[in-house]
């Protein structure tokens, strides 16, 4: 098992340059222990960022230049993602917009990732929950993106979500992720799974994670108070998950990919002049997790 920490920590306010955010972040993380980077390509596509530029292909070799440099490297990311409701509107520049999880796909080849996180399409705009209908659509959108990962060397991992309107989103629950999975009929395709989306979610997270199994290929580590809506990406510990039964699961099954902590409310709100020792701190704390695991790195 790899520890490893979400490249999104630092803050908006933060004086660093959109083409220098990475690396910087990329140095401060090294400079407190973490090998493994889990990239969010979402932000860096964002308009005035690098991969939402012409030429960002060569901001990427940068990236993997620096990589090199400091001895970071990726096995996992974050692919640009449709918020919510975006899913499934037709009214907003798709092409624009699939274009971005392009680039997320190709950069993630360019860079050496194994598995890319991605969101199904959720289907909350809808008034009544149809799992066929949001099935179907799913497989439907995701398969040239699916070939065009196969054709870079790189696998897509589904994450479960959870309920933020009137009704469940499609893939809030293990079963659903795992029948998208395996509907695409290629090892190339597996399960993110984030454990504060499935405390939001109500989820038995042992039993979910032993029913995936050999599907689960990254994870997002990650706390909150277990209250509907309220995804507070905090530090493992410091709200209501039940960590020891997990950390004992994923120990079971075999797992041997990223335990990745995502958590940038622990560092974003902090002046970058100290987001260095709270870097140390989850360093510490991740290896403990994973000690308990039995699966040191």
């Amino acid at each position: 098992m790899f520890l490893s920490i979400t490249s999104d920590i630092l803050s908006d306010q933060d004086a660093v340059l959109p083409e220098k955010r990475l690396i910087r972040a990329m140095e401060l993380c090294r400079g407190a222990g973490f090998r493994y980077i889990d990239l969010n390509f979402a932000t860096h596509v964002q308009p005035g960022f690098p991969m939402a530029a012409p030429g960002w292909e060569r901001w990427a070799d940068a990236v993997g230049e620096t990589a090199a440099r400091l001895g970071v490297s990726f096995r996992q990311s974050h692919s640009f993602v449709y918020r919510t409701r975006e899913s499934t509107d037709m009214t907003i520049d798709r092409a624009r917009y699939d274009e971005r999880i392009r680039r997320s796909i190709r950069a993630a080849a360019r860079l050496g990732v194994e598995w890319l996180v991605m969101h199904a399409a959720d289907f909350d705009a809808d008034p009544d929950y149809d799992f066929d209908k949001a099935r179907r659509y799913n497989l439907n959108y995701w398969q040239p993106f699916i070939d065009l990962a196969a054709r870079e060397g790189v696998g897509i991992a589904f994450e479960n979500l959870f309920a933020s309107g009137c009704h469940r989103r499609y893939c809030s629950t293990a079963e659903e992720l795992i029948d998208l999975a395996e509907g695409f009929r290629t090892p190339l395709v597996g399960v993110c799974w984030d454990t504060g989306h499935a405390a939001v979610a109500g989820q038995n997270q042992p039993a979910a994670i032993r029913l995936i199994g050999s599907l689960l290929k990254c994870t997002h580590i990650h706390d909150n108070h277990c209250r509907p809506k309220e995804d507070e990406h905090l530090i493992p510990y410091y709200g209501s998950i039940d960590w020891p039964p997990i950390l004992k699961t994923l120990a079971e099954i075999g797992y041997a990919g990223n335990f990745s902590l995502e958590i940038k409310q622990a560092t974003r709100p902090l002046p970058e002049a100290v987001c260095g020792d709270m870097l140390r701190f989850l360093n510490a704390l991740g290896r403990e997790m994973i000690r308990q695991t039995g699966k040191e790195q």
